[in-house]
């Protein structure tokens, strides 16, 4: 993996393309980059910096979510609407809101819900995702959307397997057989009930996101 630079571009460059005026990690040839293009700024390079830095069980991933949001918005290629598909050489999911009523696999972080996950009538996922997807979510959404991607989803928040070991602070996988909300004794926990009233966020920025993490993920050398 390559070590990571903040790139700090002009205020006006940043503004005018809404984006806040925080430090971007980005690897050393994408920083390189930038600096020769006369500020032309690395988009792709600048979001995946930041999904790998907001993954740290430590960071204070809220804070970088609207610039991840905001980087993931340019970086769509075609805002089709709430429905719509991403896919890489091994991996498919549908994108889309699902049934929060019924069973259902949850990506979470520290008490707040990233996406939920539903089956497809063929065994792959559908997600619907609600907040910016950091690297380690990215990449379970990335390890899960391959095969039956509904049953590997069962396996992994179960613990059998392929297993995804937790890590205290980042992001996990959980299982919710009467919804969300509520809890395996069948009693309701307010304030998870609350999120089911979050908006699913646009495909297209989901796509961005999870493309600019499988792209490094593959050709990024380790």
């Amino acid at each position: 993996m390559q070590p990571m630079i903040e790139l700090h571009p002009q205020a006006d460059a940043l503004s005018g393309l809404g984006l806040p005026a925080i430090p971007y990690p980005v690897a050393l040839p994408a920083f390189q980059a930038a600096v020769a293009n006369d500020g032309a700024l690395p988009l792709a390079d600048m979001l995946h910096g930041l999904q790998r830095l907001a993954a740290g069980a430590k960071a204070n991933h809220e804070r970088l979510e609207p610039a991840m949001a905001r980087l993931a918005e340019l970086l769509a290629v075609d805002d089709g609407g709430g429905v719509g598909f991403a896919a890489g050489d091994h991996w498919w999911l549908e994108l889309g809101p699902v049934d929060l009523d019924g069973p259902i696999i949850t990506l979470q972080r520290n008490g707040s819900l990233l996406a939920a996950l539903a089956p497809c009538s063929d065994g792959r996922l559908r997600v619907a995702a609600y907040r910016p997807l950091d690297a380690r979510a990215a990449g379970l959404l990335l390890a899960l959307a391959s095969g039956n991607g509904w049953q590997r989803a069962l396996d992994a928040a179960a613990g059998v397997g392929e297993h995804f070991p937790g890590i205290e602070g980042a992001a996990y996988i959980a299982y919710w057989e009467a919804g969300i909300g509520i809890g395996p004794d069948g009693s309701a926990l307010p304030e998870w009930r609350a999120q089911r009233t979050l908006s699913v966020r646009r495909a297209a920025h989901v796509v961005a996101e999870l493309d600019t993490c499988d792209a490094f993920r593959l050709h990024t050398p380790r």
